[in-house]
């Protein structure tokens, strides 16, 4: 005869099975043969909830919700760790194997040299020497071998030169080439002779030639996107790597060497920059003279940002996990309403400064300074005449400051009439140099948002996950729900608000801003979840971080922060404030730009109100709250 099971008996199969499923383990970081130089890890994760966990046999606290994280001490070499849960007398394994790499120092005796240590590593090419300061034309060296030993190197047949020592086991010098040098692929050889009394030599990879000439380099057309997105994959650095500036299409430059796979090229005399070569086409010839003259002022309006289309993956379904629907706290306080008639909203026209250079295309740097009050353009290379400032007036221009600083060094520094905090560009057009300045926008007292543009980036996405979520939800999908219930709320306010996403979609991190220049945005907020590196014990650090770049962005950020810690004091104040930031999407400057790390995903509590529609409520109202009031404190500014 056929069982038949009944609803009873289906419900009890179920609890049976239920108590039978063994407890599983996820371990959200690090990942299974991760490598980490420190002493310790954050191992994180989570168990089925109500299962206990122990590592290498040490018990484990785990949250109700199946939660744990711990700073995990490390051995040396390799680490299998054993992670087992236990519930209803069931158990579920993983193991994890983390490899703490120590450095090991060359011994003593026999003595030896590190090959691989040995630099230069690259080929070092000199064009223009007479040009070249001794700084310029230094070539640092530097070896691993035994401690305690007699170093020296030697170029090419040249006479060996002593190496000193430090710190031990490390030996340096600075070789200048001479300005008559001439050198075709010229080796180093590292000579070691150590307290065995035993002599071993290595040759560096590097090579150094002369000669050549000075070369022209310009930036490809149409590699650099947008008015002011300041990508770091075109920066253009001092020998040491810090951001001089970054370029615009066409933007060309004097070469007198190559340093690996960047060119050297001469801003100034002393001044040099390194620049990747794929950013440019190199050919003979010398930077164009450039004009100089009258700055002259035009009012006509910033110019728009043709759409650029965004290489992304369709729309999917976004899982459950990351859609949760979440319960209304509280909205967003309405702004007080005032007693002046409302002002209607028209488009205004930005501050244009024409510095004239006759078609040169030569490299400039753009800061803005003072708090926002000041904007300056160094401009590097030669004018036929000198630059001086502009006849007439303008609304928003207190004056012109024209200065030389060196030879081939021009500064120009546009002086506000008031903290400027709506976005600056400077970019090429037709013969001149062209710093734009955005007017602020007329705001209608009662409701400041209205007709506002806003583009929230709800950060990662798709294939880039961002930080690991212990409880199983990514970053990604952390941070979009957050994203879409602010976007509804500033509506609701009457602005209008561009989503860089609104599923689990790749989206590239400078389609994020060319997505706020292309829409005009006032605002681009970057929403995000922050996590620490390896090395940082995550004891106690938590609580939210904003970040931005440039001075107009600091009223916005203080804004969104002090909502942050009224609505979400429980997670801490945070290390707050970060100005100065060097991020692809706080260096936007068309636009106040700046990046929102709303909690630590390295902190249980944190990760908790991340992951609860509770808390990613008031993580929404706080980021809504935050506009709000920062539009709300512009009004009659």
């Amino acid at each position: 005869m056929r069982f038949r099971c009944t609803l009873p008996a289906l419900a009890l199969l179920a609890l049976t099975s239920a108590a039978w499923a063994a407890p599983n383990v996820f371990v959200a970081y690090p990942d299974a043969g991760h490598r980490v130089a420190y002493d310790h890890v954050i191992l994180e994760g989570s168990v089925t909830p109500g299962a206990s966990l122990t590592v290498d046999g040490r018990a484990v606290k785990v949250g109700a919700d199946g939660l744990f994280m711990e700073w995990w001490p490390l051995k040396p070499g390799t680490n299998d760790l054993r992670l087992m849960a236990r519930q209803g007398g069931q158990s579920g394994v993983t193991t994890l194997k983390v490899i703490r790499t120590v450095f090991k120092a060359t011994p003593a005796r026999p003595t030896a040299i590190d090959a691989g240590s040995a630099q230069p590593r690259e080929v070092r090419e000199f064009w223009d020497l007479a040009g070249d300061s001794p700084a310029e034309r230094s070539v640092p060296l530097a070896f691993q071998g035994s401690p305690g030993g007699r170093a020296s190197y030697r170029l090419g047949k040249a006479a060996p030169v002593a190496m000193r020592e430090g710190p031990a086991g490390t030996y340096r010098a600075t070789f200048v080439v001479p300005t008559q040098a001439e050198f075709r692929q010229a080796i180093f050889t590292f000579t070691l002779t150590g307290k065995d009394g035993k002599t071993v030599t290595a040759v560096a990879p590097g090579r150094v030639s002369t000669g050549g000439g000075i070369r022209l380099g310009t930036q490809k057309p149409g590699s650099v996107l947008g008015l002011g997105l300041n990508q770091s994959i075109f920066t253009v650095t001092d020998l040491d790597g810090g951001a001089i500036l970054y370029p615009r299409g066409g933007m060309t430059f004097a070469l007198v060497g190559r340093q690996g796979e960047d060119v050297r090229a001469r801003l100034a005399p002393g001044q040099s920059a390194l620049i990747t070569a794929e950013q440019l086409e190199i050919t003979p010839g010398a930077v164009a003279l450039a004009a100089g003259g009258a700055i002259t002022l035009d009012g006509t309006a910033m110019p728009e940002v043709p759409a650029e289309p965004l290489v992304s993956e369709p729309p999917q379904e976004v899982s459950t996990s990351q859609s949760d629907e979440i319960a209304p706290v509280e909205s967003v306080p309405a702004v007080p309403k005032r007693s002046a008639e409302p002002v209607s909203i028209a488009p205004t026209s930005d501050l244009r400064v024409r510095i004239p250079l006759g078609g040169a295309r030569l490299p400039f740097k753009l800061e803005q300074e003072d708090g926002g009050r000041r904007l300056a353009v160094t401009l590097y290379g030669i004018l036929a005449q000198p630059l001086s400032g502009p006849e007439g007036a303008a609304a928003l221009l207190a004056g012109v400051e024209v200065r030389p600083v060196a030879l081939g060094v021009t500064r120009v520094a546009l002086n506000l009439n008031a903290v400027q905090a709506w976005g600056f560009t400077a970019n090429y057009d037709g013969p001149d140099l062209v710093l734009s300045v955005r007017r602020p926008p007329t705001l209608n007292p009662l409701r400041p948002l209205e007709g506002r543009t806003i583009t929230l980036d709800p950060g990662h996405g798709g294939s880039q996950n961002g930080g690991a979520g212990s409880l199983r939800v990514p970053e990604k999908g952390l941070v979009l729900p957050i994203a879409l219930r602010a976007a509804e709320l500033l509506r609701g306010l009457g602005a209008t608000v561009n989503l860089t996403r609104t599923a689990d979609v790749t989206l590239g991190l400078y389609e994020r801003g060319l997505s706020a220049e292309s829409s005009q945005s006032d605002l681009l907020v970057s929403i995000h979840a922050n996590a620490l590196p390896d090395g940082r014990d995550p004891r106690g650090i938590r609580g939210p971080e904003v970040y931005f770049t440039y001075p107009q962005a600091g009223a916005l950020a203080a804004s969104i922060l002090g909502q942050l810690r009224a609505r979400l004091p429980d997670l801490g104040p945070g290390a707050g404030l970060k100005p100065g930031a060097d991020l692809a999407l706080t260096r936007p400057t068309a636009q106040i730009s700046l990046l929102v790390e709303t909690a630590y995903l390295t902190d249980a509590g944190n990760l908790r109100a991340l992951s609860s529609p509770e808390g990613r409520e008031r993580f929404a109202q706080a980021i809504a709250g935050g506009i709000a009031d920062f539009y709300a404190g512009q009004v009659g500014k």
